[in-house]
């Protein structure tokens, strides 16, 4: 008989655990979670997540380790195979810990050049052209005579747009907004012409 002690999701934070909405309701934008608000809300996560996603006991042991140590099932772990994951929305756990274990199997007894080519091909990485490469420059050198007040209002715009995205993400809405940015892209927004960021 295994001696191993059945996982109990509701361990994970303190029995006695309340949240503080008062607090919380008093100043929302200041308020400060505390270890225990993570770990309740991550091993909520996990549990909702468990009840709709398929996986082997192996995949779902990984997945609590990972809850366990502090993280949510909707964060990424570090990757052997360095920044492959670009996509957006990011991928979650078990996207990175699945695609991690395919491409160990899948590479296992290649030299380091053989590896480097397989998982270049898996992610359809290919190197830059001597054209790209030049292209790459003229948009430095452009970006470098942009004045730093346009350069500002870009980032601003950068982190809206990428907050969006992972609000979009994590309401799962993400497909959906994509289809309609894509249906609404040849369209001119209202009073397009006369946006003016200096």
């Amino acid at each position: 008989m295994s001696d191993r002690r059945k996982f109990n999701i509701h361990a994970l934070y303190p029995a006695d655990y309340c949240f503080d909405w008062k607090s919380f309701e008093t100043d929302p934008e200041h308020y400060k979670f505390t270890e225990e608000d993570l770990a309740y809300f991550n091993a909520i996560e996990l549990e909702k997540y468990e009840r709709v996603t398929p996986m082997t006991p192996y995949e779902k042991r990984a997945l609590r380790r990972w809850v366990v140590s502090g993280h949510s099932v909707m964060e990424a772990p570090p990757s052997r195979y360095g920044c492959v994951y670009p996509s957006c929305p990011a991928p979650d756990f078990l996207e990175v810990y699945r695609t991690d274990r395919e491409l160990d199997i899948a590479t296992k007894g290649m030299s380091k050049e053989q590896r480097i080519a397989y998982v270049k091909d898996y992610f359809g990485y290919t190197d830059e052209t001597e054209q790209e490469r030049q292209e790459k420059k003229e948009k430095e050198l452009l970006y470098s005579q942009i004045p730093e007040k346009a350069k500002e209002t870009i980032r601003m715009l950068q982190r809206q747009l990428h907050y969006a995205w992972m609000f979009m993400a994590q309401e799962g809405i993400s497909e959906e907004a994509e289809s309609y940015i894509k249906e609404h892209m040849d369209r001119p927004a209202p009073f397009e012409d006369e946006w003016d960021i200096f």
